[in-house]
């Protein structure tokens, strides 16, 4: 039985009178004036730009570094008739960009369009001539097309260069942080490259994929390349905005700014969606038809999409995304669907392992988790990693190993940037790359313990006294009860969509908590009494946990989100419990 790990609670520092002051001039509850001061909103002007982002004050896509190299080389081709291959990644991220670019580029006019991604398990991340080959027709390399990476290839510099030596034009778009040598193509189009003016640094692939589309259709419009006289369209670049919503959220980058403005509206076009693929995974997932939020694609739309990359080949969730054939959708979708249930049936195993390491390493007092298992699925390793932080609030490396060699993933936590930290030991890896809070590795079986001396010695020096103590951060502490009252919630509904950038705020509470059980895998159902309101509530992975606490019948301080639940077409506030805490602790 593990033990339950004991979380410090930390009540968000909060300055009344300025609150008063926003509430007054808002007109709106404390709470919610509290939690906007603690967003950047100060005043009026700033809070209607914060429930209400427009599509009109977006950049010009031409802010961008690379936009007008690229748009050139597409409108060239789309005059010549040259064939585009568009190359995503297999993640949600670049699923979706790579389905955005071919829909749009066919709907442009190009004749000859494909589209294709690495798998996973044969290929792993970046761009490969191999997966291409294996997916497009034979000899289309040597036609010397056009090809865009979507999501990937700001590192490839060889295979960039080896399409380019076939005659192919290449233009790259990217978000990840850009080498110091850029690849040798046509155009790079990534925000985080030096000297990019462009206001977001953290554009998702597929925000990076949509200004591309935004910089083609604006070209072609000033050209006078839509309409009858062309035979034309011009596309409505509103209708792609549910792809880009999946996948930003999904991708976990920034929900602020320009990414939350096009994540708002992605949410109002994929809830009244046509699209087949999403009308599809919708049923499949019990999403109801309006209404979609952030928690609907990061918890069931996202994975089941992701599912497929994991466990075998991408190129099923871009069929879906891609697909017209309702038919075809609903086919693919139970696909996703069966693949989803065994993408969790494989992780929950090889958590339970890994939990029973995670928590010997702990007791030890190690301030990094290492964790190892011969033969896991390299899928869902990096999902596990991720388990681990949430749980024990340690930098966490997940390898699976076979054959003497070690693949592994990494997550980290506030103040620790563990790519550097890794990076200092170079040699020791095959395969390396990421960023501050997630890595990718690969190396020996034999160099695992080197890494693990390393790795705990730096973290060592770098530890505080509470550093990897697990927290929760609480916005508001709620005293008399009107958080749960209308006037409250119909603005705080406004809030969204939330994510990073934008998190869900955590409340506190004395209540009453009644009538638990466990339901699913360890997650915990109950009812709970806030000064008056009574609401359902859920605990995800907290049964083993509170089950029993609560069957003492003493109140409780709850540490809780708000949520929205919908169950056979009635829709009611519910709270999705934190942590728990007796009254004297």
């Amino acid at each position: 039985m593990l033990t339950r790990i004991n979380k410090i609670w930390k009540v968000a520092p909060i300055d009344h009178a300025r609150v008063s002051l926003l509430a007054a001039e808002l007109n709106v509850p404390m709470p919610l004036a509290a939690i906007l001061l603690s967003r950047g909103v100060e005043n009026r002007v700033q809070a209607e730009r914060f429930f209400s982002p427009s599509l009109a004050d977006l950049p010009s896509p031409f802010l961008m570094k690379g936009m007008t190299e690229a748009v050139k080389v597409v409108l060239q081709a789309l005059a010549n008739q040259t064939p585009v291959i568009v190359y995503g990644d297999y993640d949600v991220d670049g699923t979706t960009g790579a389905a955005l670019l071919y829909l749009f580029l066919k709907k442009i006019g190009f004749t000859e369009t494909y589209v294709c991604q690495p798998h996973r398990l044969h290929d792993g991340y970046g761009l490969h001539l191999e997966a291409i080959r294996r997916i497009v027709p034979p000899g289309l390399l040597e036609r010397t097309p056009l090809v865009i990476t979507v999501d990937c290839g700001i590192s490839s510099h060889q295979q960039v260069r080896e399409l380019r030596d076939l005659g192919c034009m290449v233009i790259v778009t990217d978000h990840h942080q850009p080498p110091d040598e850029l690849p040798e193509a046509e155009a790079v189009l990534d925000p985080q490259q030096k000297d990019c003016s462009f206001p977001e640094k953290h554009l998702a692939g597929v925000g990076v994929a949509f200004y591309l589309a935004m910089g083609i259709r604006k070209s072609m419009h000033e050209q006078g390349l839509f309409g009858a006289e062309t035979g034309r369209e011009i596309p409505n670049l509103k209708s792609y905005l549910d792809l880009v919503a999946v996948g930003t959220v999904a991708d976990m980058v920034p929900i602020i700014g320009i990414n939350r403005t096009i994540v708002k509206a992605g949410l109002e076009v994929l809830g009244a969606s046509g699209r087949p693929g999403f009308v599809q995974l919708n049923k499949v997932s019990g999403i109801a038809d309006s209404g979609i939020t952030c928690e609907d694609i990061g918890f069931r739309i996202g994975p089941r999409l992701n599912a497929a990359g994991r466990m075998g080949d991408a190129g099923r969730a871009l069929d879906l995304l891609v697909t017209e054939d309702h038919g075809r959708a609903a086919e693919l979708a139970q696909e996703l669907n069966s693949e989803n249930e065994l993408r969790k049936s494989v992780l929950e195993a090889m958590c339970q392992e890994a939990l029973v390491q995670a928590e010997t390493a702990v007791k030890e007092g190690k301030n990094g988790l290492i964790i190892t298992g011969e033969g896991w699925h390299s899928g869902v390793i990096g999902i596990g990693a991720a388990r681990m932080v949430e749980k024990f609030n340690r930098p966490t490396l997940f390898f699976t190993t076979l054959d003497g060699i070690a693949k592994g993933s990494g997550r980290s936590v506030n103040g620790v940037n563990l790519y550097e930290i890794l990076k200092e030991k170079d040699e020791l890896f095959t395969a390396f790359g990421g960023h501050e809070a997630a890595v990718g590795l690969t190396l020996p079986q034999e160099n695992l313990s080197a890494l693990e001396a390393h790795f705990q010695q730096r973290l060592g020096e770098i530890a505080t006294d509470t550093m990897f103590m697990p927290k929760v951060t609480i916005a508001w502490h709620e005293e008399n009860g009107s958080i749960f009252g209308p006037e409250f919630l119909q603005m705080y509904e406004k809030m969204g969509p939330f994510g990073m950038g934008n998190p869900e705020p955590v409340f506190s509470a004395q209540g009453m908590a009644e009538k638990p059980r466990e339901v699913g895998v360890n997650h915990l159902k109950f009812t709970v009494r806030f000064n008056g309101a009574i609401l359902d509530g859920i605990g995800f992975g907290l049964a083993g946990d509170f089950q029993g606490l609560i069957e003492g019948g003493q109140p409780l301080n709850v540490a809780f989100r708000l949520r929205r639940n919908t169950y056979r077409n009635k829709t009611s506030w519910q709270v999705e419990a934190v942590d728990f805490k007796q009254l004297s602790s």
